[in-house]
């Protein structure tokens, strides 16, 4: 490989096809710039520069390797921009998006940690169950739980989130335990309107999948909602277990239909499709992996299989 000093220079002649006008631009001289081009066609036993007395053009050779030059120069600088971020104090301002009750039960438990080791970077959470458009909003991550549809985002899985099909006792008292899928239909089945999924529930046994679309007099587009309804006895639903489990510990819920098991999905931090992660970014998302992740002591306490 020849010397990565000479790139700037390649690309440069390439682009101004004269040597005086790219020594000019790189405050070389001319002869240096035209030494440094007969080096690496010396080493790669090519030609890539036609030469005359008044002009210069690239050969076809030389176009097609300057075209690699390019993309291979503009990974060297993104890496250095990278370095450079890892040698910048955490300082600035991060903009988070998340579920409004994951980020009440779960994100802000952990963000005082994460504000006292970097005392300096401010912090912004904004909790919004809808899907928030990162870029247009101006969000550096965003949590959120289930599909990926959108291309244009990067992932980092943080760890899975099982759901939970549940009811009051009182309200199973006064209406029967269902004990099928078809058993629901006579249920009043409370449902969260923002599922990513589809509107309705799925049910896994013997490697059949059930489905049923929920009908009920209750339609909320947070969770939190839903569970205090369903706890106070209105009717059965479909909840993460980050917020019923502590509820069936304690007796207030009834996990349901547990000999079927219903589709795993997982919590990801996302961000913008960017030519390297900024380093703000990389802090937060770290972080949130480091005290969520699937060996974590939240993922032993609220990932728990009931089925």
């Amino acid at each position: 490989m020849h010397d990565l000093n000479s790139i700037p220079i390649l690309i440069e002649v390439a682009e101004s096809l004269s040597f005086t006008r790219a020594a000019e631009k790189l405050h070389m001289t001319k002869s240096a710039v035209s030494k440094s081009i007969s080096t690496v066609e010396s080493h790669l036993g090519v030609k890539l520069f036609n030469r005359s007395t008044r002009k210069i053009s690239l050969t076809e050779i030389g176009t097609t390797y300057i075209e690699y030059l390019k993309t291979s120069y503009s990974f060297l600088e993104q890496g250095k921009d990278a370095i450079t971020q890892l040698n910048i104090k955490a300082a600035g301002k991060i903009k988070i998006s998340a579920p409004m009750s994951f980020g009440t039960l779960h994100l802000s438990k952990i963000m005082p940690e994460f504000l006292k080791r970097f005392p300096d970077l401010q912090t912004e959470i904004i909790l919004d169950d809808r899907v928030v458009d990162l870029i247009a909003e101006g969000f550096d991550v965003a949590i959120r739980i289930g599909d990926l549809p959108d291309s244009s985002l990067i992932g980092k899985k943080i760890t899975p989130c099982y759901s939970v099909l549940c009811a009051s006792p009182l309200y199973l008292h006064r209406k029967g335990i269902p004990n099928t899928v078809a058993d629901l239909k006579s249920h009043n089945c409370l449902f969260y309107s923002l599922y990513q999924s589809g509107q309705e529930w799925v049910f896994h046994k013997n490697n059949k999948s059930e489905n049923i679309s929920p009908t009920g007099n209750f339609i909320v587009n947070n969770s939190e909602s839903l569970l205090q309804a369903v706890i106070q006895d209105v009717g059965i639903s479909l909840l993460p277990c980050f917020i019923a489990v502590p509820y069936i510990e304690n007796g207030s819920l009834v996990p349901l239909l547990t000999h079927y098991s219903l589709p795993k999905h997982y919590i990801y931090a996302v961000y913008p499709n960017k030519n390297y992660l900024p380093y703000k970014t990389r802090l937060a998302i770290d972080f949130i992996f480091e005290k969520l992740n699937v060996h974590s002591e939240y993922s032993t306490r609220y990932e728990i299989n009931y089925y």
